[in-house]
């Protein structure tokens, strides 16, 4: 499997992409990050000799460079976003440019790849958390909180 993991050199991305390349060292793994204040390289350094992992720098509202680096995946794990909730106060037309402009580019680019599996991973502040050690699971049908631009833009 080919995976292309955008928001890969963020905190929980990164951590996404050591994980699986730990759990499924056969699987190959694009990380496609614009690099801004969230993303670091320093996350991924560990792993930049891995003949499995390849990292590209780009933007998932630049839908030619999304088409081209996605080019050969089997699934997108979608990690990449606005995600500070002073941020969204202060600037939430960023928001609404990278989590819903960018992930509708990446949608299209599913589509159009043959209709690859998407995984959207968002935070708490879009559907609320739940009680540690609670049973309870959150799923697509629940409802957004739409408090702040962080929660309506799907961050």
């Amino acid at each position: 499997m080919r995976l292309f993991i955008t928001g890969g050199a963020g905190f929980i991305g990164s951590n996404f992409v050591h994980y699986w390349l730990t759990n499924h060292p056969q699987d190959q793994v694009v990380v496609f990050d614009k690099l801004t204040y969230a993303g670091n390289l320093e996350n991924l350094k560990d792993i930049e000799s891995n003949p499995n992992f390849k990292f590209v720098k780009g933007d998932i509202c630049d839908a030619e460079a999304v088409e081209k680096a996605l080019a050969g995946c089997d699934a997108i794990v979608h990690f990449a976003a606005e995600s500070h909730v002073d941020r969204s106060i202060m600037r939430p037309e960023d928001f609404v440019r990278s989590n819903v402009l960018g992930t509708r580019v990446l949608l299209d680019a599913a589509l159009k790849n043959g209709k690859l599996r998407f995984h959207h991973v968002s935070t708490d502040e879009v559907f609320g958390s739940l009680p540690l050690g609670s049973s309870e699971r959150w799923n697509e049908s629940e409802a957004f909180l739409l408090f702040l631009p962080l929660s309506a833009s799907g961050g």
